[in-house]
């Protein structure tokens, strides 16, 4: 007999699916009163992409049959699009924690706050979208159908699709890591900074 652990029984993983979308949906009005847009975006996809498995998992337990295809067509299509919008999310947040890094103003006027909330609806909401149109055009048919799972979408493997699918999330995160490393470098610059301006005066300490 076998010392390895059988397979984790589909409504373990319905339930983990479940409180995914639960830990992303209860804080989700607390940052959406922020104006968090990068946090905001991170949790809704996150969220889409468990509740979307948790359905899946409901409806596809225990058989691959084709119960509702237009259902398929849009569950795939939130499997392609939180592919491509968790990493773009994640930059969303990486580009601000940057610019919070760099700002010589502690004050940001409505403009500016709109204008930030515009570009990372633009990077979190609208790539995604457009990447999911362009999945037309590298798609074999239109979904797979897999036990236990659900709806998946299908993508030929030809130069196209690495340039369209398989190589922009990964592009994707280089660009966060960029600004990851450039957002710890000025930060750990602030800081040196500010024990500096300490240790040149006596009667100041981090508390006043």
């Amino acid at each position: 007999m076998s010392s390895y652990p059988g397979p984790i029984p589909n409504p373990v993983y319905s339930t983990f699916a479940f409180l995914g979308f639960l830990a992303c949906a209860i804080p989700f009005p607390w940052h959406l009163e922020a104006w968090n847009t990068g946090t905001c975006l991170y949790m809704f996809w996150c969220g889409l992409g468990c509740l979307n498995m948790f359905v899946n998992s409901i409806v596809w337990n225990g058989n691959a049959i084709n119960w509702a295809p237009v259902w398929c067509d849009i569950s795939s299509r939130i499997v392609l699009s939180t592919s491509f919008a968790i990493p773009a999310a994640s930059l969303c947040i990486n580009r601000r924690l940057y610019h919070i890094a760099s700002a010589q103003t502690v004050t940001v006027s409505r403009a500016e706050k709109r204008r930030a909330v515009m570009v990372d609806l633009a990077i979190g909401f609208g790539y995604p979208c457009l990447m999911v149109a362009l999945q037309y055009i590298v798609q074999g048919h239109r979904f797979n159908i897999f036990e236990d799972i659900g709806c998946f979408p299908f993508t030929y493997n030809t130069p196209p699709a690495f340039v369209l699918v398989h190589c922009q999330p990964v592009l994707i995160g280089l660009v966060s890591a960029v600004y990851c490393a450039l957002s710890i470098r000025l930060f750990k610059k602030r800081s040196a900074q500010f024990n500096e301006l300490l240790s040149s005066h006596r009667n100041l300490t981090s508390n006043r």
